[in-house]
């Protein structure tokens, strides 16, 4: 279970153009919303989310807190970012109960060693980096660890299903996908020779 982290926001009140001297301080414009409730603008410290981000915890359930004001529960279902600086421009926030089954992507950490990549030549192939699955709010993964010791074999794959996934989860990516492949070491491309007008070579 992802340990749920704290976000500290505060209202905002400028719009448009004006975003753009918020984020010159060093805020980040957001808003929050659903569950019914008026949308809120807000502002958020790029120092703050930045430590957010890099600790992992911008995928889960995020405690957003406010001066005067409860604490709510809250998923990132949107971060806009400039495509040049790849500064963050903007943060969408979603409301989010802590008893509600929710649609998440948690990321795949592999494990262990495969013999068909160390004693065979084998390349290992990660194939896809994340698993679609439904599950509590309040209990989203961090990760999900793949045991890739299994593999013993050129051409041996891994599937979406071989992940073993706690008992409150439900499995939303295809059953039968590929997740991890071990394929073999391509050979080197035979030279072309060049065959003169004639049509013999030499």
């Amino acid at each position: 279970m992802a340990k749920q982290r704290e976000l500290a926001v505060a209202l905002r009140s400028t719009e448009g153009k004006a975003n753009k001297q918020l984020r010159k301080k060093g805020l980040i414009p957001g808003n929050i919303t659903g569950h019914n409730m008026e949308p809120q603008a807000i502002q958020v410290e790029a120092v703050a989310f930045e430590v957010l981000r890099r600790s992992g915890a911008a995928t889960g359930l995020i405690q957003l807190t406010m001066s005067d004001a409860p604490a709510q529960s809250a998923l990132i279902r949107h971060v806009q970012r400039a495509p040049a600086s790849d500064q963050v421009l903007h943060i969408d926030f979603s409301r989010i109960g802590v008893d509600e089954r929710i649609t998440a992507k948690v990321p795949l950490r592999y494990v262990g060693e495969s013999l068909s990549v160390k004693t065979m030549g084998g390349v290992l192939l990660h194939l896809l980096e994340k698993l679609d699955v439904e599950c509590p709010a309040s209990d989203i993964a961090d990760y999900f660890e793949v045991d890739i010791s299994s593999l013993t074999e050129i051409d041996a794959t891994l599937r979406a299903d071989d992940v073993k996934l706690p008992a409150n989860y439900t499995l939303i990516t295809p059953p039968n996908e590929s997740i991890v492949k071990v394929a073999a070491t391509r050979g080197e491309t035979p030279k072309e020779v060049a065959v003169p007008a004639n049509g013999t070579t030499e």
